[in-house]
C-alpha cells in the first residue's frame, strides 16, 4: 500500500510539473505568434546550447532559416520566453524608431563586486547610466581625436610589417603564420600604446620573464570559462539569478588587479610630469575633468582603459583574421586591394596616413562583404522597457511586455537571398553607392545600429585597414596546408572563429628582404 501512495506521490507531482510547463509554454500561442518547434519540457529549445552543438548564434540562425514564411516567431531559453523578429524593419524597429522601449541589453553582471570595472563599460551599462559611461567614448573616438591618435597607431603598423620581415629572414623564405595570433600582435599593440603602455608585442625577448605580458592578461577576458561553454554560458547570459547565486563574474581577478594598477600609475604618472599626450587615456582624462562623476578617479580610468582594451583587442582580431582569410583565397580580389593600397601609398608620399586609409574605398567594400558573410557575434539581444507592439508585414503583431527579450539573427539576414542576390558568394560590389541606395539598411548589421551603435566601429575599420595595407603592401598571403578549407564554424566558441584556427601562407612580394627593426 506504502509502495501504490509513494507512486501515487510521484505520478501526481509530475502531472502537476507537465501542467505548469505546458502552462510556460503557451506564452506565445495565446499572443497567435508561431512558435518554433522542438520544445522540450524544462529545457524548451535549449538542448543544442547545453550540448555545445550549436553556438548561441548558430541557434538563432537555425531557427531564422526554420520560419521563413514568418515575420516574427518565439524561442523558449529553459522556461523564458523569447521573440525572434526576422525583418528589417522590425529590427529598425527595436533598434532605432522605439529605441526608448528597447535600450537595456539582456547581460546582466551579478557580482558587482567583482565586475565593477565592466559595470561601467557601455555594453553593460543600461538606462540613463549608459549614457553616461557611453558619452566619454564617444568623445575620445571622434574623427578628430582618431586622427590626433593616428601617429601612435601608425607606428604599430611599421611594426607589424617590419616583424613579418623578421620571421622572413628567420625562417629563410615563404612561411606559415597563424593569423589570429598575428592579428592579436596588433591589436594588443595598439590597444597598450592607446594606454601608455608598451607591450613589446612585436618584440617578446622584451617581455618580462616573471610577469604575464599584456596579451597574456587580456587573453584571459575571452577564455571560456570551461572546456565546454554551453552551460556557463547559458547560465550567466539566460539564467541571472542562478548566475548572481553561484556569483559567477567575467572579470578574472588579474585582469582587474592589472588595469586598477596600471591606471594608478599613468593617471599619477601623468600628474608630476604635468604633459599632454595624444592618447586614449589621456582624452578619457580630459574628459573626467571637464565632467563631474561620483567614481573614483582611478577606478574610472581602469574601467575606461579595460573598455577600450577589449573593444579594440578580440573582436577587431578576428574580423581582421577572416578580411585576410578572404583576400587569401580570391587572389584576383588580393590584388585589387593590392593595387589601390601602393597607388595611395605613392600618392602620399611612401606613408600609411590617415588620409590615404579614408581613401581606401574598395578595401573597405570587401571589408563590408567580409564582415557580412562572417559576422563576429552573430545575434543581437534587446530587453523590453515600456510596453510596444511590433508588428510584421505579414499581418503578425505582438504586444511586447516589459522584461520580454528579443533577438534578431545578424547570421540569418546577412545570408538572406531575400535581401542579397547569392548571398554565398563572396563580392565586393554589393556594397555600391548605388546598390547600397536599393537595400534596406538594417539588412547589413555588421556594428550593430541605432544609438547603441557600437562606440568603438570608426577605430575598427581604420585599424583593420591600416594592418592589411602593412601586410599587403609587402606580402601576398595565401591559404595555408594548415587551415581547414573551406572554413567551418567553431560551435564551441562564442565569438565565430574557424575550427582550427585561421593559418596563411606569407609570401614576399619582392627577393630582397628589409632589415628588421
Amino acid at each position: 500500500m506504502e509502495l501504490i501512495n509513494i507512486l501515487a506521490s510521484i505520478t501526481f507531482v509530475l502531472v502537476l510539473i507537465y501542467i505548469y510547463l505546458s502552462w510556460q509554454y503557451n506564452y506565445f500561442k495565446k499572443r497567435g505568434i508561431p512558435t518554433a518547434k522542438g520544445i522540450i519540457p524544462g529545457l524548451g529549445h535549449s538542448l543544442p546550447l547545453i550540448t555545445g552543438q550549436k553556438s548561441i548564434a548558430s541557434f538563432y540562425e537555425k531557427f531564422y532559416n526554420d520560419t521563413k514564411e514568418y515575420s516574427m516567431c518565439g524561442i523558449y531559453q529553459f522556461c523564458s520566453p523569447v521573440l525572434l523578429i526576422r525583418e528589417p524593419e522590425l529590427i529598425k524597429n527595436v533598434l532605432l524608431t522605439n529605441f526608448s522601449s528597447f535600450n537595456k541589453n539582456p547581460f546582466k553582471l551579478n557580482c558587482p563586486e567583482k565586475d565593477e570595472l565592466l559595470s561601467l563599460n557601455p555594453f553593460f551599462a543600461n538606462e540613463e547610466k549608459w549614457k553616461e559611461v557611453r558619452s566619454p567614448f564617444t568623445n575620445s573616438f571622434s574623427g578628430m581625436k582618431l586622427k590626433l591618435m593616428f601617429p601612435l597607431v601608425q607606428k604599430v603598423g611599421v611594426k607589424i610589417n617590419n616583424y613579418l620581415h623578421k620571421q622572413l629572414k628567420i625562417k629563410n623564405g615563404i612561411f606559415d603564420i597563424n593569423l589570429k595570433k598575428l592579428c592579436n600582435k596588433f591589436t594588443g599593440e595598439v590597444s597598450s600604446t592607446g594606454m601608455g603602455i608598451e607591450a613589446n608585442n612585436f618584440h617578446e625577448e622584451l617581455q618580462s620573464n616573471n610577469n604575464m605580458s599584456y596579451n597574456q592578461i587580456i587573453d584571459k577576458l575571452f577564455e571560456p570559462p570551461s572546456s565546454s561553454i554551453g552551460i556557463p554560458v547559458m547560465i550567466l547570459f539566460f539564467l541571472p539569478s542562478l548566475a548572481k547565486l553561484l556569483k559567477f563574474s567575467l572579470t578574472p581577478k588579474v585582469v582587474d588587479q592589472y588595469f586598477r594598477q596600471i591606471s594608478k600609475t599613468i593617471i599619477n604618472k601623468r600628474k608630476e610630469e604635468n604633459l599632454v599626450y595624444n592618447d586614449f587615456v589621456q582624452f578619457m582624462m580630459d574628459y573626467q575633468k571637464l565632467h563631474n562623476t561620483n567614481v573614483n578617479e582611478e577606478t574610472l580610468t581602469a574601467a575606461q582603459m579595460l573598455s577600450f582594451a577589449m573593444d579594440v583587442y578580440e573582436t577587431t582580431a578576428i574580423t581582421m583574421s577572416y578580411l585576410i582569410m578572404d583576400l587569401a583565397s580570391r587572389p584576383e580580389i588580393q590584388d585589387k586591394v593590392r593595387h589601390e593600397i601602393c597607388t595611395l601609398i605613392e600618392k602620399y608620399n611612401g606613408e600609411l596616413t590617415y588620409d590615404a586609409l579614408k581613401e581606401m574605398t574598395y578595401l573597405e567594400k570587401v571589408l563590408n562583404e567580409s564582415q557580412r558573410i562572417n559576422h563576429i557575434i552573430g545575434v543581437f539581444f534587446k530587453i523590453c522597457t515600456k510596453q510596444t507592439k511590433l508588428e510584421g508585414s505579414d499581418g503578425l503583431s505582438c504586444f511586447v511586455e516589459p522584461g520580454q527579450t528579443i533577438a534578431f539573427s545578424a547570421y540569418g539576414i546577412h545570408m538572406d537571398e531575400k535581401y542579397w542576390q547569392e548571398p554565398e558568394i563572396f563580392n565586393p560590389e554589393r556594397f555600391n553607392d548605388d546598390e547600397k541606395s536599393t537595400r534596406h539598411k538594417f539588412t547589413f548589421l555588421p556594428f550593430g545600429e541605432g544609438p547603441r551603435i557600437c562606440v568603438g566601429m570608426r577605430m575598427a575599420v581604420i585599424l583593420i585597414k591600416l594592418a592589411v595595407s602593412s601586410i599587403l603592401k609587402d606580402f601576398s598571403v595565401h591559404v595555408s596546408s594548415k587551415m581547414i578549407y573551406p572554413m567551418q564554424r567553431d560551435e564551441s566558441s562564442f565569438l565565430n572563429s574557424p575550427k582550427g584556427g585561421f593559418w596563411v601562407n606569407m609570401q614576399p612580394l619582392k627577393t630582397d628582404v628589409l632589415s628588421s627593426e
